[in-house]
């Protein structure tokens, strides 16, 4: 099979496997948030954050890097991947040791620092399984990648249901069935990758490994700000306000995040005409901007009305009424979706347009503007002022790219697209709150949602054609580049 005959197949099975992988991911957060309690879900989820932050030194951009190189030079991967999975486990190592090393400094229980050594170590096996994905990304076999992070997933969350349901134990023994599950699938990964491609040559390639660094700290710095800005908060509120504020707070967040994976899927679907309008920095691509960001924001609107008008049944309801202090974050963290979803298709045309400094750029603004409001806010407002720093933040990095892309998108009709669905999500807002109380939240929620859908078809916001274009081109996309959001737990 060619690589060009591949792209559908490998469209299709990625969409597939991520839409299981976030399915998969927030049964799993559910089932884990009720059986710890905000407490120890807090130490679990303080533990997550710092191993996340900690692991951009274990690679730095090398992944996004690799993967450009050996795409334009397949004859590498033979030659390269081993020098860079042996530099991969030096980061990655080094990265685990220094965590391991400040434990003493940060005053964390037994629990706690059991768990953040598990998730260090955790670090090394992932970076096996991530540089494996290189071969996969750049070969177009995009197929297995798609199996193999899927089989992540479903080890991970198998692991920690069967520690906390057969074995009887606590967050420390999930942490450690990650750290087993992420050196199993690093080793299946890599293994898998040597009988396809392999042999490797079995060389350390050290001379090269400081232009390695050298050319992917662009990609690694992208990385960097957005990973500090996205966990940064939960570290902040565990050290200022306790770990209980951290459960609340992630739970709330990880509603929200759930919800993330929609718009990596429609833009997707589109890249590819986003791609083919681009000639140069000066293009115009307001058109397949235009569309796609209407999808957006149909998708997110009432979401973010919903989540707001819902917020309490939907904790009492999936996370039982000891989570109920997170009602006002989730309703503040619901507003961040529109925003999210919109920034994520502004990134993508700011990298079709060679502007990945940009979108750096942007990220470094978003991550000292966070954590100086975060350094004000949680001493003295907790978990909910971390979410309003969190929107704040969020709308700052919406005006920046906007402003970057002025040449390139109308934010003017964007405005009155906007005001449009807003004005229809505003009527269904109405009607949500007739239904609270009365019936299933569920039930609202179905309800709701089918009378919107019904009223952007008629009123022609989104055509019936349009569907069914959206549907055909997703079949056929290749897919955007790799700038995702926040996938969370």
């Amino acid at each position: 099979m060619t690589s060009k005959s591949r792209v559908p197949l490998n469209a299709i099975l990625l969409s597939s496997s991520q839409f299981l992988r976030a399915a998969i991911g927030f049964l799993f957060f559910l089932f884990l948030a009720r059986r710890l309690g905000p407490v120890d879900y807090g130490k679990y989820m303080f533990a997550f954050a710092l191993a996340e932050i900690f692991s951009i030194l274990g690679d730095i951009g090398l992944h996004e890097y690799s993967i450009r190189e050996i795409a334009r030079r397949p004859e590498l991967l033979r030659e390269r991947l081993a020098g860079i999975l042996a530099l991969k486990t030096l980061l990655s190592s080094t990265s685990a040791i220094i965590m391991v090393a400040i434990l003493p400094l940060m005053g964390k229980d037994q629990e706690t620092s059991l768990a953040v050594v598990a998730f260090a170590l955790a670090q090394i096996g992932y970076s096996w399984f991530y540089t494996s994905t290189i071969a996969y990304a750049a070969r177009q076999d995009l197929h297995i990648q798609a199996f193999l992070w899927l089989l992540e997933k479903v080890l991970f969350a198998a692991a920690g249901v069967a520690v906390i349901l057969v074995a009887g134990r606590g967050l420390v023994a999930v942490a450690a069935s990650n750290t087993f599950v992420q050196f199993f699938g690093g080793v299946l990964a890599v293994w898998i990758a040597w009988r396809k491609y392999g042999p490797f040559i079995m060389k350390l390639d050290r001379a090269r490994w400081a232009g390695y660094l050298k050319a992917s700290l662009p990609f690694g710095l992208i990385v960097a700000f957005y990973l500090v800005y996205f966990r940064v908060d939960s570290v902040m509120v565990s050290f200022f306000r306790g770990d209980e504020e951290v459960g609340q707070y992630n739970a709330a967040y990880n509603l929200v995040s759930a919800l993330m994976f929609l718009p990596s899927g429609l833009v997707a679907a589109l890249f590819p005409k986003l791609a083919g309008a681009y000639r140069s920095p000066d293009d115009n691509l307001d058109g397949p901007f235009q569309k796609t960001a209407r999808w957006l924001t149909v998708m997110s609107l009432p979401m973010a009305t919903g989540i707001w008008l819902l917020a309490e049944p939907l904790v009492v309801t999936l996370l039982e009424e000891t989570y109920l202090p997170a009602v006002s974050a989730l309703a503040v963290l619901g507003w961040v979706l529109p925003v999210w979803f919109l920034t994520f298709l502004q990134g993508n045309i700011l990298t079709i347009v060679e502007r990945q400094k940009a979108v750096a750029a942007v990220g470094l603004v978003n991550m000292i503007l966070n954590l100086g409001l975060n350094l004000i806010v949680i001493p003295r407002y907790g978990f909910t002022g971390a979410a309003v720093t969190t929107l704040i933040t969020e709308l700052v990095g919406l005006t920046q790219m906007f402003w970057l892309l002025r040449r390139n998108i109308s934010l003017t009709q964007t405005l009155v697209m906007t005001l449009k669905v807003a004005a229809i999500t505003a009527v269904m807002g109405l009607l949500v709150l007739a239904l609270r109380g009365r019936i299933n939240v569920f039930a609202v929620i179905a309800v709701a949602a089918a009378i919107y859908a019904a009223a952007i078809i008629i009123l022609g916001i989104i055509p019936v054609a349009e569907i069914r274009d959206i549907a055909r081109s997703r079949s056929a996309s290749g897919g955007p580049p790799e700038i995702q959001p926040n996938e969370g737990l």
